[in-house]
């Protein structure tokens, strides 16, 4: 008998022709669900161990994660085109005015001895 764990694969889309992460139980016929980004296939793995108490196949594991890691670094690579990250410009400091602290409130009964004249 094999044992059952929580696996994921790429298959095509039966609504267009993009790829989509198919999360199943091994053994299972049909898959639990379709997912189009290896993000929320990750969400949904660990979703479905909480319901289930099954253990996620390392395998597809490490395959979300190098893809979701992948995603990452081309969506840093689109938002800074030119190369220039937060970690390689110059720290730029702003001349922002230092505000003067609060002082803190008087409680009510030093309040009160200081307004009474003696």
């Amino acid at each position: 008998m094999e044992k059952r764990e929580i696996i994921v694969s790429v298959v095509k889309s039966n609504k267009s022709d993009n790829m989509v992460w198919a999360v199943a139980i091994n053994g299972d016929e049909q898959p639990s669900a379709h997912c189009k980004s290896a993000y929320k296939a990750m969400r949904y793995m660990f979703l479905l161990k909480k319901q289930t108490g099954l253990y996620i196949a390392a395998e597809s594991l490490d395959r979300l994660s190098s893809e979701i890691a992948l995603q990452k670094a081309e969506q840093a690579a689109e938002n800074d085109p030119l190369g220039l990250s937060e970690a390689t410009q110059p720290a730029v400091q702003a001349d922002e005015p230092k505000t003067k602290a609060k002082r803190k409130p008087r409680s009510k009964k030093s309040a009160e001895t200081a307004a009474v004249p003696q």
